[in-house]
């Protein structure tokens, strides 16, 4: 079903442990700009905005939600995923206004959209997926950007993941340039299941982002 086009190195990639999670990670990440939260009971009205907006889902498949209830099961498995593991989604302050949410992001293990395959997947090769969701008032300022690296760093340089995954449509062309930007590769092209095109898998591991880095 899927054609690849390009690899990342899993060679083995099943066999290695991940480092143990003994870490506690604090309540909120500083970038330069933005305040990371874990994300808390507070935020549900803008994680609701966010994602009932439709201008945030013209590339979204499922389209905008209609429901503060789907918006509160969301943000309740962001919250589980923290509760077990200590990382998660975030949800995105600017450090010049805390209190105001602009957006949603960060890296999962088990994210709730994408289905078993997916959870499955990123098992297997002890990966993440990358997400992120922005006010459209927040859009073209290089915040996705931002938190993006801080998640990169955090998968790679303190949980210890192999690879990193991120999931968007041939369409989406914005998102496909700021994974791009982030250094990472189109490995998998989908059947073209919908309007909006077949979706791609872009993916960096963690050899590729020692390289970046180093």
């Amino acid at each position: 079903m899927h054609q690849p086009t390009t690899s990342i190195n899993t060679t083995k990639i099943h066999d290695i442990k991940p480092k143990e999670n003994t870490m506690t990670l604090k309540e909120e990440t500083l970038t330069n700009r933005l305040i990371l939260y874990r994300p808390r009971a507070e935020h549900l009205s803008a994680v609701y905005e966010i994602h009932a907006d439709p201008r945030t889902n013209v590339f979204n498949p499922r389209g905008a939600i209609d429901d503060v209830g789907e918006a509160s099961a969301m943000l309740a498995h962001w919250q589980s995923e923290w509760e077990e593991k200590q990382w998660g989604y975030w949800t995105i302050a600017l450090n010049t206004a805390p209190d105001r949410i602009i957006g949603v992001g960060g890296i999962s293990s088990r994210p709730r959209f994408g289905g078993h395959d997916l959870v499955e997947r990123l098992h297997r090769q002890q990966a993440a997926n990358l997400y992120f969701r922005l006010r459209p008032e927040a859009w073209g300022s290089g915040y996705a950007n931002e938190m993006a690296n801080a998640a990169l760093n955090l998968a790679f340089q303190q949980i210890g993941l192999q690879a990193v995954l991120g999931l968007t449509r041939e369409t989406n062309t914005s998102s496909r340039r700021a994974l791009e930007r982030l250094g990472m590769t189109m490995v998998e092209t989908g059947s073209p299941d919908h309007e909006l095109g077949a979706q791609v898998v872009y993916a960096i591991d963690a050899a590729t982002y020692s390289k970046q880095t180093s």
